[in-house]
């Protein structure tokens, strides 16, 4: 199986915690000149596919939703032209809260995206104020019903949790309104400070005030527990789905299958390479434009390499993974492996091993300890 991910760059505004790849630039020739460049991407690739097809398409940024209609068919238009698709096809589309209208949610619709992921964040009006957003909450609720109105019936949520400014009771809100609205899927994440970002400025400065680490931990369980308890399975680390409702695109990462990624700051694993296009926008389009295709950042895996990458993805999967399928792990990680399992981080049943509850909560210290062979 192979995925297809495209990263749409344009933002209304720049959240405070983002570091991810956008522009705020919104002039229709840097518009126009951006899906010039993609389609130009998907020329290039196309011979190199072999006539394989694309079991899922994800367009992320950013934020596509940014795109009208016209623009969002003319992306679509080019997938077609240029790629196949395997007929049972996931196609994801991210969309911010307040920039969807009925003419781009038919439009969606009709192009066969099936699945919106929405970045709701928070049901805070000022914790949505707090960290820059360009909805409120009320924006959430018109969103999500327009969708439903249309017939989407896989919609994930996005949440953030332990936000400046956000209490416990401010996370009991989100989560009970969520429950209300009922999406397919939730995506919880925890707050990452990003050294490039406001919130990494003020960090750095001493003025960002956080809920305690105790606290944040707290806040994690309670969401994980509340989700569970509300019929969501706890399928991966930061991800909810109801039966039926796993997202087939990012599995495809966890299991370490290739995904084709285009568009500024687009990661692909392709052809036994892991390479990112530019992550600035300008130069993105300047290399396209100029037929560039050296990728900015590129590492040809070694076997062991891939191997011990591909199991610390597998663990991110809450059934956890067969041992026996990963020699070179499992004979040269067997202290960390053994020190793990002492502390009830991970756990062993036959050859399966699998994170613990505590382990989920410590998992980016389990996947340190498992990085370096010992």
């Amino acid at each position: 199986m192979i995925g297809l991910y495209l990263h749409i760059p344009f933002c209304a505004k720049k959240c405070h915690y983002c570091d991810f790849v956008m522009t705020t630039a919104q002039s229709q020739d840097k518009r126009d000149t951006f899906l010039d460049a993609l389609e130009k991407e998907m020329f290039h690739y196309a011979p190199l596919l072999k006539g394989r097809c694309f079991s899922t398409i994800y367009l992320g940024g950013g934020t596509p939703s940014r795109l009208d209609a016209v623009e969002i068919t003319r992306v679509f238009s080019s997938l077609r032209k240029h790629f196949l698709f395997e007929a049972d096809l996931e196609v994801t589309l991210e969309a911010n809260p307040g920039d969807l209208d009925e003419d781009k949610v038919k439009t969606y619709k009709e192009l066969g995206v099936n699945r919106i992921s929405l970045g709701a964040q928070s049901f805070r009006d000022e914790i949505l104020r707090a960290i820059n957003r360009a909805h409120g909450a009320k924006d959430i609720y018109e969103s999500f019903a327009l969708l439903r109105k249309h017939g989407f019936k896989n919609i994930n949520l996005d949440l953030i949790l332990s936000l400046p400014g956000e209490t416990s009771r401010d996370t009991e809100h989100s989560l009970m309104e969520l429950k209300k609205l009922n999406p397919e899927h939730v995506s919880i994440y925890e707050l990452t400070i990003e050294e490039r970002t406001v919130f990494g400025h003020q960090f750095k400065k001493g003025t960002l005030k956080l809920p305690e680490e105790d606290e944040q931990l707290r806040t994690l369980s309670f969401a994980r527990e509340f989700l569970k308890a509300n019929g969501f399975i706890h399928y991966e680390l930061l991800n909810y789905a109801k039966p039926g409702f796993q997202s087939r695109h990012n599995r495809l990462y966890w299991v370490n299958e290739e995904t084709l990624g285009l568009g500024p700051g687009a990661f692909s694993y392709f052809a036994g390479r892991r390479f990112r296009n530019s992550s600035s926008v300008d130069e993105y389009l300047l290399k396209i434009e100029s037929d560039n295709w050296s990728a900015s950042e590129e590492e040809i895996l070694t076997p062991e390499k891939r191997e011990v990458e591909s199991f610390l993805l597998s663990l991110r999967l809450l059934e956890g993974t067969d041992l026996n399928a990963f020699q070179f792990v499992k004979n040269n990680f067997k202290r960390s492996l053994s020190g793990l399992l002492d502390q009830e981080l991970l756990t062993k049943e036959g050859t399966r091993v699998r994170l613990t509850s505590r382990g989920q909560l410590f998992a980016e210290s389990v996947f340190a300890e498992l990085s370096v062979p010992c």
